[in-house]
């Protein structure tokens, strides 16, 4: 089965968005299923429910029809129901919240679960921690206030080879620049603003929705820009 487009979201925090609204319809019609059923990971923000439920009513209201928690993390964590939503899905949705406790929130063979489906064809989405979670890597700081100085990348699912980053084109982008500069020469990172998006085709194309941020590595230094 031909892997399907992976649907990328900043998402807005002062409202839907038309942008984002547009793209989660597209996404929810790509599974080619009326109504499909979306399994909701919500590791990032600890499998917060009023975050779920809103975020569910959002999915709903692009044509998605049952959206369930998986249920990883926190005082109701049930490993065993989590995989089953998934392997039942049609379409799997990455909240947001905290990237590297979404990350370390997915034990090991769901993670594998995820790899295994993303190839069987399931549509995936990101919102805004979740979207960064699909991709490579994203940086970590032993010491926060040592001016980056002691960051390294940790792995993140790596449905993508690249790094993304969403709203935070007020603050220039620094831990997209900063990720990209820790990777390899002529590495390209993506910073996707508040109520923008970026499609990956299923051939590999990449489609930018919005004003999408370019990040390279030039030699070891980030260049962020529009192109």
């Amino acid at each position: 089965m031909q892997i399907k487009n992976l649907y990328l979201l900043a998402g807005n925090p002062r409202g839907k968005g038309d942008i984002t609204l547009n793209v989660l319809k597209q996404a929810i019609a790509e599974t080619g299923v009326s109504e499909p059923k979306v399994a909701y990971v919500g590791t990032a923000s600890g499998d917060d429910c009023s975050f779920f439920h809103f975020l569910a009513q959002l999915l709903q209201g692009a044509g998605a029809g049952v959206v369930e928690l998986c249920p990883f993390v926190g005082r109701r964590s049930d490993t065993t129901r989590a995989e089953e939503i998934l392997k039942n899905c049609d379409a799997v949705f990455v909240s947001g919240g905290e990237v590297e406790d979404g990350i370390l929130g997915i034990p090991d063979n769901a993670k594998s679960l995820l790899t295994n489906l993303r190839a069987q064809g399931k549509v995936f989405i990101g919102l805004s921690a979740g979207t960064i979670m699909l991709g490579k890597a994203w940086p970590h700081w032993d010491d926060e206030d040592n001016d980056f100085d002691n960051a390294r990348l940790f792995d993140c699912l790596g449905f993508a080879n690249a790094i993304f980053d969403t709203h935070a084109e007020d603050e220039g982008f620094v831990e997209l620049k900063k990720a990209v500069e820790l990777s390899e020469k002529g590495f390209v990172g993506y910073g996707i603003p508040s109520d923008c998006a970026l499609i990956i085709h299923s051939g590999g194309s990449i489609e930018k929705i919005g004003k999408v941020f370019t990040c390279t590595n030039m030699d070891g230094h980030a260049v962020l820009e529009i192109k």
